[in-house]
């Protein structure tokens, strides 16, 4: 534990005492079990301490703190998750292995599954005795998702699935697949598809890793499908309403993500506030770097403070009973972007230096992909655009 758990002057006054003591029992648990992640460079061993990390959170009642009591999780309210996200952030906390699990298909299945489906599968998702993955972009449909190819044809009590499925994170080490296909070719679009359940761990099923520019070679893979086979009772929702199934996944992905990361990005910065105060002792670097590196440094700053600010908002709201908005495509864009300017800062500050270290180039090349992931930054500008600026689409000739 790198620091104590602050209560800031803008919570304190709106958070309810419930809130507060959740936030001190946490730290306090944080405190004696945050593991060392130090000198810890391999992909494989990252994913071990990652899966391990979510068993010992789930052991103690942190993992999932959202999800209702008979899951696993804690039914803690959107305050409280907020303050779950800082706490685990100052903590330098590893974050839990079943990203795509708890955050997008575990949340979903409780607003569209049957209850046979939530007994099933969310218990052993919050402990990460499966690994999941998403399966919805393929070769010919990343953006445009409503094209999707990958068809599910029922036969007797199973389908057989064909096609392919690409950009699927963690699928290399995930035996259980959130698959969205087509169950009627003779529906386009948007219209025929439905949300599967795909065990992995089968005939017909070929996985393939993915090499990304930071050397990782297992955060994300491709699925070939060839004679799959997912039982009737697999169906998570009704059959043919795959679309909302998916999109409600979107939307707590984009939602989520953005809560999760302000306080994980507010910490890097801080570490390139120090590094620059550090150069300015020193005199390390001539004076217009220096403040052409402060002027971005202030600007990270601030992005970040305001973020945490629609956060907190969003949290507020949330907790007072409204419900999750489109407002997420604006949160995502938000943060993706400042990644990506946090990242580009880091490996600046460390060449100010002179010692870029490995962790500052995967920042920064990781930082690549998040105006990509969960639908590109012109996706989510065309979101906010006619959704919540009801900007007319635009006439094709």
């Amino acid at each position: 534990m790198n620091q104590p758990f602050v209560l800031r002057f803008d919570i304190n006054a709106t958070l309810d005492p419930d809130a507060v003591e959740f936030g001190r029992e946490l730290t306090s648990w944080l405190s004696t079990h945050v593991p060392d992640t130090v000198g810890l460079d391999d992909e494989a061993g990252r994913f071990e301490l990652r899966r391990s990390w979510q068993r010992t959170l789930f052991d103690a009642g942190w993992a999932g703190v959202s999800w209702p009591e008979e899951y696993g999780g804690r039914g803690a309210g959107p305050l409280q998750q907020f303050i779950y996200y800082e706490a685990m952030a100052l903590a330098r906390a590893p974050e839990p292995v079943n990203q795509p699990g708890i955050i997008l298909f575990g949340p979903a299945l409780m607003v569209y599954g049957p209850d046979r489906l939530k007994q099933e599968h969310l218990r052993r998702m919050l402990s990460a005795e499966d690994i999941w993955c998403q399966g919805f972009s393929e070769p010919d449909a990343g953006s445009d998702l409503a094209s999707i190819r990958t068809k599910a044809t029922l036969t007797d009590d199973h389908y057989l699935i064909e096609g392919r499925k690409i950009w699927t994170s963690f699928a290399p080490y995930a035996n259980k697949c959130a698959l969205l296909c087509r169950t009627d070719p003779t529906q386009a679009g948007h219209r025929g598809l439905s949300m599967l359940v795909l065990d992995l761990q089968q005939p017909g099923v070929e996985i393939g890793a993915i090499r990304q520019i930071t050397g990782d070679e297992k955060d994300f893979g491709q699925l070939f499908l060839d004679g799959a086979r997912v039982p009737r009772s697999q169906v998570a929702g009704e059959v043919g309403h795959g679309w909302a199934f998916a999109m409600k996944m979107l939307e707590f992905e984009r939602s989520d993500l953005g809560l999760h990361n302000h306080a994980r990005l507010e910490t890097r910065v801080a570490v390139i506030r120090q590094l620059v105060s550090s150069l300015e002792a020193r005199g390390a670097t001539d004076t217009t770097e220096l403040h052409a590196l402060r002027t971005r440094l202030a600007d990270v700053w601030t992005r970040c403070g305001l973020l945490r600010q629609f956060n907190l908002a969003t949290a507020q709201r949330l907790a007072e009973g409204e419900p999750p908005s489109v407002s997420a495509s604006m949160l995502r864009l938000y943060w993706s972007e400042l990644a990506q300017l946090i990242g580009e800062l880091e490996i600046d500050t460390a060449g100010a230096d002179g010692d870029v270290g490995s962790e500052n180039i995967f920042e920064y090349l990781h930082s690549r992909h998040t105006t990509i992931a969960s639908g590109t930054r012109e996706i989510q500008r065309n979101i906010v655009a006619q959704r919540i600026l009801g900007l007319p689409r635009e006439e094709r000739r």
